[in-house]
């Protein structure tokens, strides 16, 4: 178990750490910043799930809408709980389909709980709608591309890293 946390907290670090790249390198471009740092995260929230084998990773997909929130990525608090349910269900989802055809399900759940959620938040708060536009843009169709693309690349890295029983 002890080993089961400490690579879970190995593979929040680095989520973090790329999540927070957006801060050191400020000129990338919005549209490659959101489809390159969220394909990078949804493949580090894959493989903390498929390395450790712990239901325990879907806390890491927790989180990061904290980090995203204080970044000013996520420009409303309520946002926070709609990502943080959207991403839980993306590793629990890839945790539990990881030799299925159903594993490419997951980014298309993961986008309906942030589309609706996001619906839901927008229509209980008086939001420009501007604002309005640009949060259900970023939880509409990227979210599926940048999904998918943190699948491929989990699976590429997972046949390059040691198996979760060689840790030990």
């Amino acid at each position: 178990m002890k080993r089961t946390w400490t690579m879970l907290a190995m593979f929040l670090a680095i989520a973090l750490l790329v999540q927070s790249i957006r801060l050191f390198i400020p000129m990338i471009p919005g549209p490659v910043n959101m489809f390159l740092i969220g394909s990078l995260l949804n493949g580090i929230m894959v493989l903390g799930i498929w390395q450790t084998g712990s239901r325990w990773a879907a806390v890491i997909g927790g989180l990061l809408p904290l980090g995203a929130f204080v970044q000013g990525q996520l420009p409303i608090v309520w946002m926070i709980p709609v990502v943080a349910a959207g991403n839980m269900a993306f590793i629990l989802w890839t945790g539990a389909f990881r030799h299925n055809s159903l594993l490419y399900c997951a980014p298309v759940i993961k986008t309906g709980i942030l589309y609706g959620g996001t619906r839901a938040v927008c229509q209980l708060l008086d939001l420009p709608e501007a604002m309005i536009a640009v949060l259900l843009f970023m939880m509409s169709w990227p979210q599926l591309v940048t999904g998918t693309v943190g699948i491929v690349l989990a699976r590429k890295l997972s046949r390059k890293l040691p198996l979760p029983t060689d840790f030990l």
